[in-house]
């Protein structure tokens, strides 16, 4: 029986802590695919201060703007007093910083010039230990992006992963840029669907360490670490609510797999669906009041709106015959999912009100899809042409980036407090 149920899990809806040293990411493709992409350009010059650590921290600067996708970025190998020859190229929007080290400890100062207008857009200082200096440029990159496009950006953020390895699962924890890369849990046969709690302290996951699914909690400020669930059955798919104060899960305790709503001691609360179909959980909407869940109940997985107010149930996809991994946008205005289209996964994005879902991916397989906290980007795994690993797109679709190589699944993404 207890076999029956780790089959579904996987065909259905397909620490001790042990710290690794910090690595460096590792490069990433700029690919463009879909409409023409008509991005910002931005002018990042050296920055002023010692070398390499000056150097360093303009490259950090510039990788962060590539990563929004909506800025092109010029400047490199440029120092200062020549930014203004940007102008004669159109870039209107210079940015510029100077390090000065002392010690173990450095200050950072960082400036947004409109060019064209010759005025002063922002400006922060900063001051820290060195190890902190890169946060203090991912800080300040959000802050432009916003004083730019009036969306905060994403550079000040962090994403968890699984990679799978011929030794098992493990899982990571790295800043959005690919940089301090931490194995929070190696080696345990299978882990899936790691999600952040709201606050960005805690990872729920499912995990396979004792030779069945348990959804554990790492507290990823002590390394501390503890089963949730463990219930006879299936135990999978956590899902925090907004509140941080509790998650719905997908838990068969009363034969059928459906969703129950436990609190952060793994107390049910409530039972929120009855055993229409196999239902396995997805995301929340921003106010916390609409989960949208993946159910067969129709006859193939199809994505739901469930009111947790009300107990209501609808059905939002009906184009496709298989549709999973809803992810609700922070903005509340689109859900993203995937679809089977020919045999392969496809991105698509939908109203959570219904209506015409729009494909923004072809040409490969898609699947496990999460926004940024900003709700401007997806993060993905996929395999394409180009390779297997996570990518990185515009939420249309417009532009993506090879972001990580590898077996990489199951992406979770947070804006750093």
């Amino acid at each position: 029986m207890k076999k029956t149920w780790y089959l579904i899990l996987k065909c259905f809806f397909c620490l001790i802590l042990v710290f690794c040293r910090p690595g460096a990411a590792q490069e990433f493709k700029l690919e463009i695919s879909g409409p023409e992409v008509i991005k910002i350009p931005i002018a990042v010059p050296e920055f002023q201060g010692p070398l390499p650590l000056a150097h360093e921290l303009a490259n950090v600067a510039r990788n962060d703007f590539t990563l929004q996708l909506v800025f092109d970025v010029l400047g490199e190998n440029f120092i200062a007093p020549e930014a203004k020859a940007f102008q004669a190229l159109g870039v209107q929007y210079l940015f510029q910083g100077k390090v000065v080290q002392a010690g173990r400890y450095v200050r950072t100062e960082f400036y947004l010039y409109d060019i064209i207008r010759s005025r002063t857009l922002l400006a922060r200082a900063y001051r820290g230990p060195i190890k902190a200096a890169r946060y203090m440029v991912h800080r300040f990159v959000d802050l432009a992006v916003k004083k730019i496009t009036d969306v905060r950006g994403v550079a000040y953020s962090r994403v968890a992963y699984v990679q799978r390895t011929a030794h098992g699962d493990q899982l990571l924890v790295s800043d959005f840029d690919g940089y301090h890369r931490v194995v929070v849990a190696k080696r345990e046969g299978f882990i899936l669907y790691p999600r952040f709690s709201p606050d960005g302290r805690y990872l729920a996951f499912v995990s396979y360490r004792n030779g069945r699914p348990e959804i554990d909690i790492l507290d990823l400020t002590t390394g501390k670490r503890r089963t949730l669930c463990a219930f006879e059955g299936l135990n999978a798919y956590p899902v925090w609510h907004p509140s941080g104060k509790k998650l719905v899960v997908t838990l068969s305790i009363d034969g059928n797999p459906d969703l129950y709503l436990i609190d952060l001691n793994g107390r049910i609360l409530r039972r929120l669906t009855h055993g229409e179909g196999v239902n396995t959980g997805g995301s929340f909407s921003p106010d916390g009041q609409n989960l949208a869940f993946v159910s067969d109940r129709s006859g193939r997985p199809q994505i739901y709106i469930l009111n947790l107010l009300t107990g209501a149930v609808r059905r939002l996809t009906f184009y496709g015959s298989y549709n999973t991994s809803p992810s609700w946008s922070p903005t509340g205005d689109r859900i993203v999912y995937a679809g089977m289209v020919s045999g392969h996964f496809a991105l698509f994005t939908i109203s959570p009100e219904g209506g015409e879902p729009v494909q923004i991916t072809r040409d490969g397989d898609f699947e496990s899809p999460v926004f940024s906290p900003n709700g401007r980007l997806i993060l993905c795994q996929a395999r394409t042409a180009k390779g297997r690993g996570l990518y990185l797109l515009l939420a249309n679709g417009a532009a993506q980036v090879f972001y990580q190589v590898g077996d990489l699944r199951y992406p979770a993404w947070i804006r750093l407090p």
